[in-house]
């Protein structure tokens, strides 16, 4: 069972591209739940309700920018495969573990719960990630509904619209964060 909100409204806008249940579907090039965080255009191909509240899948795609702020999750494990680029990912456990790898397309990172990290983009670059289920509505409470195909533009959230997506999605921003790099 998820430990996401199961009826939640920041999928409500998004009505009727994903199925909402556990039944076969297509998506084609650049469909699905689309929204704009930042600089970045995240679009969820597939969530929790379609999958038993097991997991979601989204997409990425940025350009060259900064660092974003440091953070964990406290439920939810993600991985990030890029498709197409480079990215740095730093990862600090907070113990024993703390890195500072560049991805580049074909590369796979798996940062599990609790593990603070952050990413910086290199140049455009498209990230394929899986996370636990219900997360992945957190780009749409962090970010701006849009129907974009390519990352156009910025949507800064206020501090306010950040925090409430991080305490609904069990996530904490840290950005006086130190990584060990």
């Amino acid at each position: 069972m998820s430990t996401f909100p199961t009826d939640d409204p920041d999928k409500v806008e998004f009505a009727g591209i994903l199925p909402a249940a556990a039944k076969p579907f297509v998506l084609g090039n650049g469909e699905g739940e689309k929204s704009l965080v930042f600089d970045q255009l995240f679009n969820i191909l597939l969530s929790a309700d379609e999958t038993d509240d097991q997991y979601g899948a989204f997409t990425m795609v940025g350009p060259k920018g900064d660092r974003i702020p440091a953070h964990k999750h406290f439920k939810t494990h993600e991985i990030f495969y890029v498709v197409d680029g480079e990215i740095s990912i730093w990862m600090d456990d907070e113990a024993d573990y703390h890195s500072r790898t560049t991805l580049t397309t074909g590369d796979f990172a798996f940062i599990p719960a609790n593990v603070v990290h952050a990413f910086q983009i290199h140049n455009t670059t498209k990230v394929f990630g899986v996370g636990t289920a219900g997360f992945e509505r957190f780009f749409h409470a962090m970010g701006q509904k849009t129907d974009l195909t390519e990352p156009q533009g910025v949507y800064v959230p206020d501090y306010s619209t950040m925090r409430a997506a991080g305490e609904k999605y069990w996530t904490q921003f840290m950005p006086e964060f130190q990584f060990r790099d």
